[in-house]
This record gives C-alpha cells, structure tokens and sequence, in this order.
C-alpha cells in the first residue's frame, strides 16, 4: 500500500471511514446486551417431519451458502504503463455476486428478512404440538427467549440500514447481473473513469459486517440440518 500514488491510498482509506462509518450507525440499533453463552432447545411433537420440504431446502441452501461466502482480506493493487489497477476486481465482483441471494433478491428462501421470519416463527411458537418449537437459554439454564429474539430483530434492523445507506440495487441490476438502462450513463462513466472500482469496494467491504450480523440466524439453522461440504 506505500508504493501506490498518496491520492489512490487516501481514497481508499476515505472508502474505509466511509464504511466505518455506516456500520457504527448500523449498529447504533442494537441496544440488548447479548449473553456471554446461549444454547437451544429444540422442541417438536406435530405429525410429520421436524421441517417442511419447503423450510428444509431454505436451511440447507442457507447454511451451504453462509458457511463459504467469501470476504475480502486485502487488494491487489498493480502497476501497469504508469497507472494502478485492481488486480483482483474479479474475485470483489464474487463477492458481491455471492452475496446477492441473500441481501437483494426478496424473492429468494434465503433471503436475509425471509431468514429471520423463519426463525422469529419458530422461536415464538410455544406449542410444539403445532410445529417446531424453539426455546433459548442462557449459560445459568435462565428462559432468555424473548431477549434473543429482541436481539435478532436488532441485528435484522443493522442490516437494513446498511442496505438503505448503500447502492446494491445499482450493483447487481445496473452492473453485475442485470442491465437496467437506468444505470447505463452512470456505469458507463465510472468504469471509464476507474471509479467503479471504489464503488465496488465500498460494497464489498459491507458485507463482513452483514454476515456477522447474521451468525445467529445461521447457527439455529445450522443445527437443524448440519450440512457440510463433503471431501474430494
């Protein structure tokens, strides 16, 4: 980063405050103070399997995807004839395409807010005769369901401000997966300019953030299907 021109490193560390600064204000929602330790009770006496076919293929899709959705450790930034590149657009633009299922496309089982649905009905059902039923306890045995749950609802909250304080929609339907004529003048300019490149980090280094936010939602649903990426 020392050999790259003072104007390129400081708009990178202006991209970095940027971020900073939106995930302090994401996080300004979350108010409950989390348990040093959880575990959960899963409960489940109605006839038929403990998830619909429907509720299984969206935890199996959620888990395989969070469990290897990738972050962006450091830029490779070279020289080439004078002016600096981003070697690794290719694997940011993964990223972010990896992403897309589950902060943009509402449409989708894993969709972030249709994740937490799932959980927030189960953990709210106090009749297991009726379906699934999920308790959640603290590291003194002590009922802490309704704490949790507040807990979740927060970090559901973080998420949405990220999103409304970001350009996702321009990301993956003007550029990455769609071409809404809407966007065209607009990427047309920044990609000539190189000033895509800080719009996609800017974006990608967000979506750290987004995947811790949804740890817990994971882990609940992790430990109803417990798939894992067999060997070669």
């Amino acid at each position: 980063m020392n050999e790259i021109p003072e104007a390129i490193a400081l708009k990178i560390r202006t991209v970095e405050s940027e971020v900073e600064r939106k995930i302090v204000e994401a996080n300004s929602s979350q108010k409950t103070t989390s348990p040093k330790a959880v575990s959960f009770r899963y409960q489940h006496s109605a006839p038929g399997d403990i998830l619909t076919e429907s509720e299984r293929a969206q935890s199996i899709c959620f888990v395989s995807r969070y469990d290897h959705l990738p972050h962006l450790e450091q830029l490779d930034i070279v020289e080439r004839e004078g002016k600096w590149f981003l070697q690794n657009v290719a694997f940011v633009r993964h990223i972010l395409n990896e992403y897309r299922s589950i902060i943009n496309n509402q449409d989708d089982s894993i969709y972030y807010k249709n994740v937490h649905r799932f959980c927030r009905e189960k953990l709210t059902n106090q009749n297991p005769s009726s379906g699934l039923s999920i308790t959640v306890v603290d590291e003194g045995n002590m009922e802490i369901t309704a704490i949790f749950l507040r807990i979740l609802d927060e970090k559901v909250s973080a998420i949405r401000v990220l999103l409304e304080r970001s350009e996702f929609d321009y990301i993956y339907n003007g550029i990455l997966q769609h071409s809404d004529h809407r966007y065209a003048q607009r990427l047309l300019q920044e990609y000539h300019s190189g000033e895509l490149n800080y719009t996609f980090l800017r974006h990608a280094k967000l979506l750290g953030c987004i995947k811790e936010q949804l740890y817990w939602h994971h882990v609940i649903l992790n430990q109803l299907t417990f798939p894992k990426l067999g060997p070669l």
